[in-house]
């Protein structure tokens, strides 16, 4: 039984999804963020870097127990603990989910973030940071929507790539974001949102 330690945000919820469509069992126990949490000793053992997600392994590699941060490395470590297709051993095929996860981790959640924290999370107005996120957050969206013009999904087969993208696109709102002008991303979204596993992992905690 995998013991899971996560937070109601995008990247919990892409280990959440993970979890769900490889169809491990798992414990979960939810991390109040705003009770720094992820800030006690017993959670710094599990987690050195105070980050959520974290899972903990008990039946590791060759065996041994495993505990794990940053949801990019839980998604793939999962995967490949089952053999699912969503991050394939072909070479040729993992590069190309190896560079769109990568894009939705480092480039698109990560500055979506920011979008999300002037537009919606950030208390005081901050017009030049909003203006220049939005902008930001808006390329970005044409950026994939140019990609998902002849692509179904973003590598080929529905991937850990997609999962690394969907948490984020699926808080446009919160970016202040209209997906009107991108529906390549819109026709996107709702393929993947309506898969069970993706719908069970973005359930409120």
């Amino acid at each position: 039984m995998i013991e899971f330690y996560t937070a109601d945000t995008p990247n919990g919820q892409k280990a959440r999804i993970m979890l769900e469509e490889v169809g491990l069992d798992y414990n979960l126990h939810e991390v109040d963020l705003a009770k720094l949490e992820f800030l006690e000793p017993g959670f710094l053992k599990i987690s050195p870097a105070r980050r959520i997600p974290v899972i903990k392994d008990p039946d590791g590699p060759d065996g041994a127990p495993v505990s794990l941060f940053e949801s990019g490395v839980i998604m793939a470590y999962l995967a490949d603990k089952v053999g699912s297709s969503l991050y394939p051993t072909d070479p040729a095929r993992r590069r190309e989910v190896d560079q769109w996860a990568q894009h939705g981790q480092a480039t698109f959640g990560a500055l979506l973030s920011q979008t999300s924290l002037f537009e919606s999370r950030f208390e005081e107005d901050v017009p030049p940071a909003k203006a220049w996120y939005g902008e930001v957050g808006r390329r970005l969206y044409q950026t994939i929507d140019l990609h998902l013009a002849d692509h179904e999904y973003f590598a080929g087969d529905y991937s850990l790539a997609d999962i690394a993208h969907f948490t984020y696109a699926n808080r446009n709102k919160g970016q202040n974001i209209d997906l009107d002008p991108y529906p390549n991303v819109r026709r996107w979204k709702e393929l993947v949102g309506s898969r069970p596993a993706v719908q069970a992992g973005i359930q409120p905690l």
